[in-house]
């Protein structure tokens, strides 16, 4: 039986919260996996929407190194902000949940980096990555000018990286500024 409108809808909103409450990109397959795993949609109706989604502008691909990952965007988290009452507060709780153990697991497969060193006399390089397997997600070089700072730097990207990686990727494709 197909969903009739206000059920897609429903699912929609569903996949751009769990997207957007991950706070980073997700592959295909951890998507599927999260949704299946939770049986809140079956395979081709989350693969059905997840391109409407694209179609619509509502998500976007980013690409790392041969592997695609969906990125919410600001028209997908408008269209969220303005529908988010079609997700239940239980689901929603549930979906929360879910997705704080699972970032754990995430940070757990996730290789992040975060080293400084002294260029000049008051001048330091910070290094810092997000490695998924053989994949980089993300590079950065930065060059401060003193070493507390970049012991700070390096200190918050290995607690944060999860997070600071998800925004630092939703800001760099923000086109509303």
């Amino acid at each position: 039986m197909k969903p009739n409108s206000d059920q897609q809808l429903k699912f929609k909103i569903i996949i751009l919260y769990t997207i957007n409450h991950f706070s980073v990109p997700l592959t295909n397959q951890q998507l599927t996996d999260f949704v299946l795993e939770h049986d809140i949609m079956n395979y081709f109706d989350l693969q059905q929407y997840l391109t409407d989604l694209v179609e619509t502008s509502m998500l976007e691909y980013s690409s790392s190194e041969g592997e695609k990952y969906y990125i919410i965007t600001e028209t997908g988290r408008n269209t969220l902000e303005l529908f988010s009452d079609r997700v239940s507060q239980t689901l929603r709780r549930t979906i929360n949940d879910s997705i704080d153990m699972k970032k754990r697991s995430f940070v757990i497969k996730t290789n992040v980096t975060a080293d400084y060193y002294k260029e000049d006399d008051n001048d330091y390089i910070v290094h810092l990555a997000v490695k998924e397997g053989i994949y980089t997600l993300m590079d950065i070089k930065v060059n401060v000018v003193s070493n507390k700072h970049a012991k700070q730097i390096c200190e918050n990207w290995e607690r944060r990286a999860q997070y600071l990686y998800g925004d630092i990727l939703n800001r760099l494709i923000d086109d509303t500024e």
